[in-house]
């Protein structure tokens, strides 16, 4: 969750709603088998991939990495 906030220059108030809106824990944990092999750039781009395909627009958002 710090490597997505990092990668948009977010704070954890701007970043909870995407993370209910999106249920990212959900996600993690459903993929942690898959997900923990790989470094955080990889899984930040997979949780992007995973909310885009879901309808989210995340190119209004600051990209700071």
């Amino acid at each position: 969750m710090t490597a997505i906030r990092g990668r948009f220059g977010l704070s954890r108030a701007e970043f909870v709603p995407i993370v209910l809106k999106y249920e990212l824990p959900s996600f993690l944990i459903e993929q942690y088998e898959l997900l923990h092999y790989y470094d955080n750039d990889y899984i930040v781009n997979d949780v992007i991939k995973y909310i885009e395909e879901r309808g989210g627009d995340l190119s209004g958002l600051s990209r700071t990495g």
